[in-house]
Protein backbone atom coordinates (compact mmCIF):
# COMPACT_ATOMS: atom_id res chain seq x y z
CA UNK A 1 0.00 0.00 0.00
CA UNK A 2 3.14 2.30 0.67
CA UNK A 3 4.05 1.89 -2.66
CA UNK A 4 0.65 2.96 -4.55
CA UNK A 5 0.73 5.89 -2.53
CA UNK A 6 4.31 6.64 -3.75
CA UNK A 7 3.08 5.76 -7.38
CA UNK A 8 0.10 8.27 -6.62
CA UNK A 9 2.31 11.10 -4.98
CA UNK A 10 4.59 11.06 -7.96
CA UNK A 11 1.89 10.74 -10.67
CA UNK A 12 1.10 14.41 -11.65
CA UNK A 13 5.22 15.18 -11.76
CA UNK A 14 5.60 12.69 -13.74
CA UNK A 15 2.88 13.52 -16.42
CA UNK A 16 3.60 17.01 -16.27
CA UNK A 17 7.51 15.49 -17.24
CA UNK A 18 5.90 13.77 -20.20
CA UNK A 19 3.84 16.46 -21.40
CA UNK A 20 6.82 19.14 -21.23
CA UNK A 21 9.21 16.53 -23.26
CA UNK A 22 6.26 15.91 -25.45
CA UNK A 23 5.60 19.76 -26.38
CA UNK A 24 9.32 20.44 -26.33
CA UNK A 25 10.12 17.68 -29.15
CA UNK A 26 6.98 18.88 -31.11
CA UNK A 27 8.32 22.24 -31.46
CA UNK A 28 11.74 20.92 -32.63
CA UNK A 29 10.48 18.61 -35.01
CA UNK A 30 8.13 21.70 -36.41
CA UNK A 31 11.59 24.00 -36.75
CA UNK A 32 13.48 21.14 -38.33
CA UNK A 33 11.11 20.52 -41.25
CA UNK A 34 10.18 22.89 -43.93
CA UNK A 35 6.36 24.43 -43.88
CA UNK A 36 4.08 24.08 -46.92
CA UNK A 37 4.49 27.72 -48.02
CA UNK A 38 8.16 27.43 -47.87
CA UNK A 39 8.09 24.50 -50.14
CA UNK A 40 6.07 26.38 -52.65
CA UNK A 41 7.65 29.15 -52.67
CA UNK A 42 10.72 27.02 -53.96
CA UNK A 43 8.73 25.09 -56.49
CA UNK A 44 7.31 28.38 -57.91
CA UNK A 45 11.43 29.64 -58.26
CA UNK A 46 12.30 26.41 -59.44
CA UNK A 47 9.72 26.12 -62.20
CA UNK A 48 10.86 29.74 -62.95
CA UNK A 49 14.53 28.74 -63.28
CA UNK A 50 13.33 25.49 -65.54
CA UNK A 51 11.17 28.18 -67.81
CA UNK A 52 14.18 30.34 -68.04
CA UNK A 53 16.82 28.73 -68.68
CA UNK A 54 16.16 25.27 -69.24
CA UNK A 55 14.33 24.57 -73.45
CA UNK A 56 13.31 21.64 -75.14
CA UNK A 57 16.22 22.11 -77.94
CA UNK A 58 18.03 21.44 -75.26
CA UNK A 59 16.77 18.52 -74.35
CA UNK A 60 17.05 17.14 -77.94
CA UNK A 61 20.06 18.17 -78.73
CA UNK A 62 21.52 16.30 -75.63
CA UNK A 63 19.12 13.42 -76.31
CA UNK A 64 20.72 12.90 -80.32
CA UNK A 65 23.83 13.27 -78.85
CA UNK A 66 23.40 10.00 -76.57
CA UNK A 67 22.20 8.35 -79.07
CA UNK A 68 24.36 8.68 -81.59
CA UNK A 69 27.20 7.92 -78.59
CA UNK A 70 25.15 4.82 -77.98
CA UNK A 71 25.25 3.62 -81.31
CA UNK A 72 29.07 4.18 -81.74
CA UNK A 73 29.70 2.65 -78.38
CA UNK A 74 27.72 -0.68 -79.61
CA UNK A 75 30.11 -0.54 -82.64
CA UNK A 76 33.17 -0.62 -80.99
CA UNK A 77 34.71 -4.61 -80.63
CA UNK A 78 34.07 -6.73 -77.81
CA UNK A 79 37.38 -7.91 -77.43
CA UNK A 80 39.85 -5.25 -77.67
CA UNK A 81 42.54 -8.01 -77.14
CA UNK A 82 42.11 -8.26 -81.14
CA UNK A 83 42.21 -4.30 -81.76
CA UNK A 84 45.47 -3.79 -79.84
CA UNK A 85 47.06 -6.77 -81.88
CA UNK A 86 45.99 -4.52 -85.14
CA UNK A 87 47.20 -1.51 -83.39
CA UNK A 88 50.82 -3.38 -82.94
CA UNK A 89 50.52 -4.54 -86.48
CA UNK A 90 50.06 -1.24 -88.01
CA UNK A 91 52.76 0.17 -85.51
CA UNK A 92 55.28 -2.17 -86.94
CA UNK A 93 54.45 -1.51 -90.79
CA UNK A 94 54.19 2.06 -89.91
CA UNK A 95 58.04 1.47 -88.40
CA UNK A 96 59.26 0.23 -91.17
CA UNK A 97 58.17 2.43 -93.86
CA UNK A 98 59.28 5.27 -91.75
CA UNK A 99 62.88 3.78 -91.93
CA UNK A 100 62.33 3.33 -96.07
CA UNK A 101 61.72 6.63 -96.63
CA UNK A 102 64.67 7.72 -94.29
CA UNK A 103 66.77 5.37 -96.89
CA UNK A 104 65.19 7.19 -99.58
CA UNK A 105 64.99 10.71 -98.64
CA UNK A 106 68.68 11.15 -98.44
CA UNK A 107 69.53 10.11 -102.30
CA UNK A 108 66.40 11.78 -103.71
CA UNK A 109 68.14 15.16 -102.00
CA UNK A 110 71.21 14.54 -103.88
CA UNK A 111 69.43 13.86 -107.12
CA UNK A 112 67.42 17.65 -106.52
CA UNK A 113 70.11 19.18 -105.51
CA UNK A 114 71.63 18.40 -108.60
CA UNK A 115 69.15 19.03 -110.68
CA UNK A 116 69.01 22.24 -109.58
CA UNK A 117 72.24 23.40 -109.91
CA UNK A 118 72.40 21.67 -113.07
CA UNK A 119 75.41 18.79 -112.22
CA UNK A 120 75.07 15.53 -113.92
Amino acid sequence: MDDMNQIVKWYPWVQGAVLVFFFVGAYVLKKSFASKDDVTAQDKRLQTVEQTYVKNEDFAEVKAAVQRIEVEVKDLPQNVSALSKEVAKLQGENNHLHDLLKRIEHPLNLIVESKISGKQ
